[in-house]
């Protein structure tokens, strides 16, 4: 560490970083290269230090790469393009998970909605990038809407561990089919059921994506029972529509809901 200075006024503490002559790894391919030239002094927000706003600022090296030319070295706190250390970031993503909303959690860090939304972009790529494939028995597909204007992603789910496994924007077949074409073989015919409602577009995805799929769809009791409630009444109308034309007294008048009554 070069010097760290202190602004009581702005609350503020900034630090300086410089480092050792040293040997530098290409960020493409790992081959180890003396420092080449350093890039513009960059600034990082770290943690607070005493609820004082802490930055970190270095000049970052640059190597020569007979490969791959000249390339800014990876430094170990923070990721490429980022402008905040991990360790913040990994605070920012705790306050966002125990906070309702984030903007709650922007008031506590300090931060603009940009920013926060930029840290969890790279916290879920971080994710993405660890995560392993492995088949999945049970899964569970359905809708979200977010905003306002009936704006829809398709979101697959895991049941039997509760993660989400795929996020795709629309509802429409091509939504669902994205996500059987990313599967192997093997995790296709691994997959034994599909939870979902009875919205076509996802039966059909199944049906064309996976083996044997027109047995896979398993519908939920919710949608089920609303499609027999609406046929029972269908048929309740016709009958009293029968009675009525024939001259009788209809016996379905005024006991429509004890034909939709759920107990």
């Amino acid at each position: 560490m070069a010097r760290v200075e202190l602004t009581t006024d702005e609350q503020r503490v900034d630090l300086w970083l410089e480092h050792d002559p040293t040997r530098w790894p290409c960020p493409e391919c790992g081959a180890e290269l003396a420092a080449f030239d350093h890039a513009e002094t960059r600034t990082w927000r770290h943690l607070d230090t005493c609820q004082f706003e802490t930055h970190l600022h270095a000049e970052i090296p640059r190597i020569q790469c007979p490969t791959h030319g000249v390339k800014q070295v990876r430094v170990s706190w923070a990721e490429p393009r980022s402008r905040f250390t991990l360790l913040m970031e990994r605070l920012v993503i705790d306050l966002i998970l125990q906070c309702s909303t984030v903007k709650g959690a922007c008031a506590i860090a300090g931060l603009s909605w940009d920013e926060a939304w930029g840290i969890m972009q790279r916290a879920v790529a971080r994710g993405q990038a660890r995560k392993q494939a492995r088949p999945l028995a049970y899964i569970g597909v359905d809708e979200k809407a977010f905003r306002k204007g009936h704006r829809y992603h398709t979101i697959v789910c895991d049941l039997e561990r509760s993660t989400v496994e795929f996020v795709a924007a629309e509802r429409d077949t091509a939504s669902l089919a994205a996500y059987y074409a990313s599967l192997t073989e093997d995790q296709k015919t691994a997959i034994q059921a599909v939870a979902m409602d009875m919205w076509d577009p996802y039966i059909r995805a199944t049906r064309d994506g996976l083996p044997d799929g027109e047995r896979k769809p398993v519908f939920d009791r919710f949608h089920i029972m609303r499609e027999m409630t609406k046929a029972v009444d269908t048929v309740r109308k016709q009958e009293h529509r029968e009675f009525l034309r024939d001259g009788d007294d209809s016996p379905l008048n005024g006991i429509k809901y004890v034909w939709l009554f759920s107990d």
